[in-house]
């Protein structure tokens, strides 16, 4: 029996070794990342702060401008199927956010809505752009938003992809707790002691799972996107600056009211089956917002742009062609 507990406890020993060993990822330079992402779409902006900014400028030079935020995790790619369908009528500039994507880690390790808006600043000032229209998706939406009130002369139209910034705290621990699909990294960033483990433990079923978990059709879950996801968090101080900003976010409750400064004409799509951020709440923005239209999309997961581009773009055109 001794003899049978010996080897048992050596079996479990070393399965556990094996699955820590094969979930521990260390750092992959910016360089051979960029090499392996970046597509002839690619620019990159270094400003003055030290960062080197991620952004693609596509479509009609000559069109009105729309500007596309990813979410939180998330990079410029996300958007590579609603581009397309849209860069015939409008001129498409989409931003890798600091910390995310192919900007990754920037010197300040400032990962704050200021950051991100000062971003966008800096992309469509070195552009000569002055008037835009802006989209966001999760976490890029709230960046939208925010944007959208700080600079309401700036912003012709605002366009929320499955938005986050109008949960409370108390909404959002009730909404996860009734979630048994919320990502299982997510849970794990919360925890002090998991912060340091995750720096290097990031197994590839993290990204899996959680893309599993954004999409409604789990055939839209391919391996590829969500290996690009791994890949891109890999980058050197990425995943520090992706844990520290993930948690600092978890406490900042934001005030729905401020929704009421927006003056741009919004539009604001949702999915109905989103795992990540309820639907439901998007009826704040419906509330809350002088000049809004809301559509929530059935069947249909976080990720809006990609689950449903046709739609999505269809809407957009028209939302923008009936204000512009």
């Amino acid at each position: 029996m001794k003899q049978f507990f010996k080897y048992l406890t050596l079996i479990v020993l070393t399965s556990l070794a094996i699955f820590i060993y094969s979930g521990t990822y260390f750092d992959l330079s910016r360089t051979d990342l960029e090499t392996k992402y970046a597509t002839d779409a690619s620019k990159f902006l270094n400003t003055n702060d030290g960062k080197k900014v991620h952004y693609k400028d596509e479509g009609n030079l000559e069109k009105p401008v729309i500007v596309l935020l990813h979410g939180f995790n998330g990079s410029l790619f996300n958007f590579d199927k609603l581009v397309p369908l849209l860069k015939d009528n409008y001129r498409l500039i989409s931003i890798d956010l600091p910390g995310f994507g192919l900007t990754g880690p920037i010197p300040s390790a400032d990962y704050t809505n200021e950051s991100f808006m000062q971003t966008v600043s800096e992309v469509t000032q070195f552009l000569n752009i002055e008037e835009f229209s802006i989209a966001g998706n999760s976490m890029g939406g709230g960046v939208a938003w925010r944007y959208a009130i700080k600079h309401p002369n700036k912003i012709t139209g605002l366009i929320l992809l499955s938005s986050s910034g109008v949960l409370s705290i108390e909404e959002r621990k009730a909404f996860e707790s009734s979630k048994k699909d919320t990502p299982i990294v997510w849970t794990l960033m919360r925890s002090d002691f998991s912060t340091s483990i995750l720096s290097y433990f990031t197994p590839k079923f993290f990204a899996t799972q959680g893309l599993k978990a954004s999409v409604f059709d789990q055939k839209l879950a391919t391996k590829e996107l969500a290996y690009q996801f791994h890949d891109l968090t890999l980058m050197t101080g990425s995943r520090r600056a992706i844990l520290s900003m993930f948690k600092n976010r978890i406490n900042k409750i934001y005030d729905a009211e401020d929704l009421k400064k927006i003056k741009a004409p919004t539009l604001v799509i949702h999915g109905e089956e989103d795992n990540i951020i309820p639907y439901q709440s998007s009826s704040k923005f419906k509330q809350l917002i002088k000049e809004v239209e809301l559509n929530v999309y059935p069947n249909t997961g976080h990720l809006p742009m990609y689950e449903n581009p046709e739609r999505t773009a269809r809407d957009i055109d028209r939302f923008l062609n009936s204000r512009l």
